[in-house]
Order: C-alpha cells, then sequence, then structure tokens
C-alpha cells in the first residue's frame, strides 16, 4: 500500500514538473498558505498546487474552523485569529530578494466565532499600512491584493493589527507569486502597489484554474458590469504576440463597446474605504478590436474624472496597452470616461482594465533600508524582519544568498536567541527557503 502511494507521489511529481516546463511555469515558487489549518492539505491535482499550513511562519495566534461550504475556496474554511490585543500579530516569509512578487491575503470570516460581528483592523506589509479590512457576515471571500518588491533582507512581513477594541484579527490565506521583471514594469520597485480592481469587461470572471490556464501568474480578473449604454462584443486577440502585462487570451477574447459612436463608456472606480486622500492612482487599460476595419476609424481618449489622459488608436489582431502613471486622485471614487475623436466612425471599446494606488515609499539608500525596522505603531524594534543594515553581498556559486547582518533581534530568521549572527544562505526547500545562522563572538 505504501509502494503504491510513493509511486503516486512520484508520478505527480514528474507530471507536475513536466506541466511547469512545457508552460514556462515554476509552481514551487509559488506560496500557498492555508492559516489556521494544522493538517497539511493533499496536493491539488487540478491546478497542481500545494498548499502548505502556517505553523512554521508565525508565533502567534489560535487555528479555527469554519463549517465547510462550497460558495468558498477550500482554503477558506480554516482561519487564524489573534485574540491578544498588547500583540503585533505577524507572519515572517522567506522571499526572493529584490523580487516582484503579487502578494494577496484571504478573508473569510464565517461567523466562526458565533458572535455574529465581523471586525475591522489593519494589514501592514514590512511595517508599512497596506490597507483596512472590512469583514462581512454576509459576503463571501475578501482579498485585498498588492504588487510589491521584496526588499534585500529574503524575508517579508505580513502584520494583522487590532484597530478598535473587541475586533479580533483573522486571516484566511497567503498567496504569493513571483513576477516576471517585465511584468508591471511601470510600477516604481520603490513603492508597493495596491490592487484596487482588475477587470474583465465583456466577459465572466478569468482566474488560474489549472495547467491548461492561460492566466498564468494567479491573477484574478473579475467579470465587470456592462454600462446599460454598452453592449458585449467578441474580440480578437493577437497570439503570436506576448502582450504587455501578459493578460490571458480568455480576458482579451471579450470587449464592451458604446451602442453609439458618440456615448462614451463610462465607468466609476471605487477606492478603498478609509484611504486617505489624495492618492496616486496608476491605471492600465488594455484594448482589443473586433474586426478589420476598412473605411472606419476608432480612436478613444481616455479621461480621469474629466481631464484628458492619454489617446490610442485600435487595429484588428494587434492588442494594445496604454499605461497612466501617477494620477492624483481627490476622493473615493474615480470617474473613467472613454470617448472617441470627432474623426472616428467607431464607438469606443474596452476589452480590461487595472488599477491601482500606490502604497508607502520604501525606497533603499546606499544599500541600507530606509525603513529603519521601527515599529511606527509603537516606536519599538518590531519583532518581525527586523535586522537592522541588511547589506546585499552577493549571490555563492550554488546561487544562494549571502547577507551579513548587524547586532539585531532575529525571531524572524528562526536564530532565536542569537545577538548577532550571519545568515549564511537561503537554500530552497520544497517551496520554501530554509536559513542557516552562525554566532560570531
Amino acid at each position: 500500500m505504501k509502494k503504491k502511494i510513493w509511486i503516486s507521489l512520484l508520478l505527480l511529481l514528474v507530471l507536475r514538473v513536466f506541466v511547469a516546463y512545457s508552460l514556462d511555469l515554476n509552481f514551487s515558487t509559488w506560496w500557498n498558505i492555508d492559516c489556521g489549518n494544522d493538517v497539511v492539505r493533499p496536493p491539488d491535482l487540478e491546478k497542481f498546487l500545494y498548499w502548505d499550513t502556517d505553523e512554521d511562519l508565525t508565533q502567534s495566534g489560535i487555528n479555527a474552523r469554519i463549517n465547510p461550504t462550497t460558495q468558498v475556496p477550500k482554503e477558506m474554511n480554516t482561519l487564524r485569529f489573534f485574540p491578544d490585543e498588547a500583540q503585533k500579530n505577524c507572519y515572517s516569509l522567506p522571499f526572493i530578494n529584490s523580487q516582484r512578487y503579487l502578494i494577496r491575503a484571504g478573508f473569510y470570516y464565517g461567523n466562526y466565532d458565533a458572535l455574529s460581528s465581523p471586525p475591522t483592523f489593519d494589514l501592514y506589509l514590512d511595517q508599512k499600512k497596506w490597507s483596512t479590512i472590512n469583514t462581512s457576515i454576509i459576503e463571501g471571500s475578501i482579498y485585498h491584493e498588492a504588487v510589491y518588491v521584496t526588499r534585500a533582507s529574503g524575508f517579508l512581513s505580513l502584520c494583522l493589527v487590532q484597530t478598535k477594541e473587541g475586533d479580533v484579527p483573522f486571516i484566511s490565506s497567503i498567496e504569493a507569486v513571483p513576477l516576471p521583471s517585465d511584468l508591471y514594469f511601470h510600477l516604481d520597485t520603490n513603492y508597493s502597489f495596491i490592487l484596487v480592481t482588475r477587470t474583465n469587461l465583456g466577459g465572466d470572471e478569468v482566474r488560474y484554474v489549472d495547467f491548461t490556464s492561460d492566466e498564468k501568474y494567479n491573477r484574478i480578473w473579475t467579470h465587470g458590469e456592462i454600462p446599460s449604454n454598452c453592449i458585449s462584443v467578441p474580440t480578437l486577440p493577437d497570439i503570436s504576440f506576448t502582450l504587455e502585462n501578459e493578460p490571458p487570451n480568455t480576458v482579451m477574447s471579450d470587449s464592451i463597446q458604446s451602442r453609439i459612436a458618440t456615448n462614451p463608456i463610462i465607468m466609476t472606480v471605487d477606492l478603498p474605504p478609509r484611504t486617505p486622500y489624495p492618492q496616486l492612482a496608476y491605471f492600465i487599460f488594455y484594448f482589443n478590436e473586433i474586426a478589420a476595419l476598412p473605411g472606419n476609424t476608432r480612436t478613444i481618449l481616455i479621461y480621469s474624472d474629466g481631464q484628458m489622459k492619454s489617446t490610442v488608436t485600435t487595429e484588428f489582431i494587434k492588442c494594445k496597452v496604454v499605461t497612466i502613471k501617477a494620477v492624483t486622485v481627490a476622493g473615493p471614487t474615480i470617474n473613467v470616461t472613454l470617448g472617441t475623436t470627432d474623426g472616428s466612425t467607431l464607438p469606443a471599446i474596452i476589452s480590461a482594465m487595472e488599477v491601482f494606488i500606490r502604497g508607502e515609499s520604501y525606497e533603499v539608500a546606499n544599500g541600507l533600508v530606509t525603513d529603519e525596522g521601527v515599529d511606527e505603531l509603537s516606536g519599538n524594534v518590531p519583532a518581525v524582519n527586523e535586522v537592522s543594515g541588511v547589506t546585499r553581498e552577493g549571490r555563492d556559486a550554488m546561487g544562494h544568498n549571502e547577507l551579513s547582518a548587524g547586532v539585531a533581534s532575529v525571531h524572524s530568521l528562526g536564530c532565536l536567541g542569537i545577538d548577532v549572527v550571519h545568515l549564511v544562505s537561503q537554500r530552497p526547500h520544497g517551496g520554501r527557503q530554509t536559513v542557516e545562522c552562525k554566532i560570531y563572538n
């Protein structure tokens, strides 16, 4: 019996490697953390993904289970909650240093505490505020996503902070996928970028489903409502060309188009609640065309809150991407308007849209992290990711990172009780990275 199990696991591993190689994907670098689950889930044979437990990634919190429901993904049926009001509750995640990641935190209250009182709390990313989490008793899964370049320490801290007495923070899942350097290259590496919306206009929700999916980075393209003056139209993506940011072909295969050439497409984007203003917004628009346009033209004018920001002329079987950077937003909503020039004979059209707001700065200077490791909530040195004066010294022959650290408390590195350490290496192991630490007198 044991022999059959090992053979099955071996075949699964071989198939996983083959699929990843053929699709140029490396699933072993994806983080999928089922928070609050004390049992490692069997490999997902459909998605070729492994969901790890979070027991080695945090030193606080209590596991809880929710009555299983098919309305949410399996990982939402467990959670970890943090009832200690005096404690900042953090995860320490060993990531590749100086690597751009898509990071997504998932929350599902599910009335796990039988109090029918969904909490509100804050989420921090490497000691900077990421978002305010407003949970609900009636909504399904809530996701908060950011694009972020990791710091030189090779570790990332994700912290949940209580902001209201009696509101207990919790988390259901953590996902992270390393992104190629040319994906979202317009986004400054010194800042986090918080996703406001990623919308498939004219089509259904698109996400990574299994190894046949053409969404390769675990993004979720939500279904967008079609404005009343628009219709959904099929469009033909150029499959011979890799489009900027690599939107899935299934996203580019549907678009919305205004019914009349003189009527613009108007979309309202709601910013996260409790967002301080003004904010800097970054827009990414994806355009495709229906068919050849003999004798017709389509030049689209892009407006944000009434100010014209860019233009684009569509072409058949030639998808186009327009990125508009650092638009100042003064209120809780953004009005996006797509009109056409006077010479256009066809109405406005669009396939998809992404909107980010720029988070706080993580700028580094002279090789030192300018976020000095001081907890901005209390002024104390945080318990996670708190190595000070970390500098990047290069890689050894095996490609492992070598970092030297000064005097620091290094609970996050797994070197408990050591005051002066040398972070020797971070060796990938089963999708995770382990750390070796040595004491120096």
